[in-house]
């Protein structure tokens, strides 16, 4: 299995490219999260990718534009080390799980906004497996509480990576 840098830039080049695609006329689109626009989903995608960069020691500030983020994330994921250690921000959880929920945070999110806009979608499935392997060794109650993910949908065993890891925090693959 990959780590969690590999992953995560896997990941954001998806997001890149998603983004990349985008026109004028689906910032205001309903996304498949409630109550949100796209605009607002990619405005939380931003703030949480902020957060996984300010995590890592990155120098990302709040606001940050996306190329920023990437750049800069990238760059601190070069060194294993950003990983060790716990986060007092998030009740002194081990970094190596936080960003495991900010890596599974950029994966849905690209899901949720290919599904939004229309676009087709194939999350990288080492990164699908990287995210689920981390969320598998989360406290059930703190996945499922609110503003987390919602129950889980089933689906079958031999779905992919990127369906497993959509059911299981919530959505309609």
């Amino acid at each position: 299995m990959i780590g969690q840098a590999e992953a995560w830039r896997m990941g954001a080049d998806t997001w890149t490219a998603l983004t990349g695609a985008m026109g004028d006329d689906h910032w205001d689109k309903p996304s498949t999260c409630d109550e949100w626009t796209v605009r607002e989903l990619v405005d939380h995608t931003l703030y949480w990718q902020g957060m996984a960069g300010r995590l890592l020691s990155a120098g990302t500030q709040k606001g940050d534009d996306w190329n920023t983020l990437h750049s800069a994330i990238s760059a601190a994921l070069d060194d294993p080390a950003c990983l060790e250690g716990n986060d007092e921000r998030f009740s002194d959880m081990p970094r190596h799980r936080v960003f495991g929920l900010m890596l599974t945070d950029l994966l849905v999110h690209s899901w949720d906004l290919a599904t939004s806009i229309g676009a087709e979608i194939a999350l990288p499935e080492e990164a699908a497996e990287a995210a689920m392997f981390g969320l598998q060794r989360m406290p059930v109650e703190m996945l499922r509480s609110p503003n987390m993910f919602g129950p889980e949908v089933e689906v079958a065993a031999d779905a992919s990576a990127q369906n497993k890891l959509i059911g299981f925090v919530g959505r309609q693959p």
